[in-house]
């Protein structure tokens, strides 16, 4: 419908709305009020119902809206990767600087295994081999987690989604540094890049939609908080629906990709083109005016 015809259909509603409240007055009981009462309760629907979930208005949000949701929400986006990256550049240097600290972040298994041959020197390539899928599988469910708890997280005040995207950055940056400490830092990167081009982007995201929870929690404005959260919950949700997708590519490029026998180059420029391709998609659609 155009602009003029929801103009008429809306006045039209107001006065058969009158006429009914007026029937029912005085002529209670009539096929006249019965058939008022039809026409009001129609239009009520298609005024105030819920937009039915057509085939083109979801790919109209993935294709155009999605994008548009994630420029328009830079803000948390930049704070949810400052504390993500930040987080590994300090586990990556304390890998160097202090191992026995950085030790506290990684995971038991791979502590028990790969690191603390790094810490003594060792060769670790034969243990690289045995443990590669391991390290890969083991950092992709934990990173699926991540995102789902920094989103959470954002009822916390944000507390929980600081927490989540630091410590998971911490991960990251430890094992990254205690490989390179080994002189194993291409094989590390080739297990990781592939997969980790779309899965730490994802959890960018949904570290920011819990940031976007969390700021209608702490800066409510003239709402009552619970008001202001049921306002900015909406591109909240909106935002992490994204996420899903990127987390089910993900996999299937850590299942059919990364376990793979490819030169670790090649896996690399893999991971460059995917996440070049997540950036063309976030930066060019929706850039024209409606």
């Amino acid at each position: 419908m155009g602009a003029a015809e929801l103009r008429i259909m809306h006045d039209d509603y107001r006065r058969t709305a009158a006429d009914l409240a007026y029937a029912q007055t005085h002529f209670p009981g009539t096929r006249t009020t019965e058939h008022l009462n039809h026409l009001v309760g129609t239009a009520h629907a298609e005024l105030y119902g819920a937009s039915p979930r057509r085939a083109s208005a979801i790919l109209r949000f993935l294709s155009v809206e999605y994008p548009r949701l994630i420029r328009r929400n830079w803000k948390p986006l930049a704070i949810s990767a400052a504390l993500l990256f930040g987080a590994t550049a300090l586990g990556y240097l304390l890998a160097h600087v202090n191992y026995p600290l950085a030790r506290v972040f990684i995971p038991e298994a791979l502590r028990d295994g790969i690191g603390d041959s790094i810490a003594q020197g060792q060769d670790v390539r034969e243990a690289m081999s045995a443990l590669a899928p391991t390290i890969s599988a083991g950092i992709t469910v934990n990173n699926i987690q991540v995102s789902f708890t920094a989103f959470a997280g954002g009822m916390t005040f944000g507390a929980l989604t600081v927490y989540a995207l630091v410590t998971n950055g911490l991960l990251l940056g430890a094992l990254g540094g205690a490989f390179a400490t080994a002189g194993e830092s291409l094989s590390f990167w080739s297990l990781i890049v592939p997969h980790g081009s779309l899965e730490l982007p994802a959890i960018v995201l949904a570290g920011g939609a819990g940031l976007m929870l969390a700021r209608s929690l702490l800066f409510p404005g003239d709402l009552p908080r619970m008001a202001s959260l049921r306002a900015g919950s909406g591109d909240a949700a909106k935002m992490v629906m994204g996420v899903i997708p990127l987390l089910i590519i993900a996999g299937i490029i850590e299942g059919f990709v990364t376990p793979t026998g490819i030169d670790p180059v090649l896996k690399l420029g893999f991971g460059a083109v995917m996440f070049a391709l997540l950036s063309a998609y976030i930066l060019l659609p929706g850039r024209s005016r409606d």
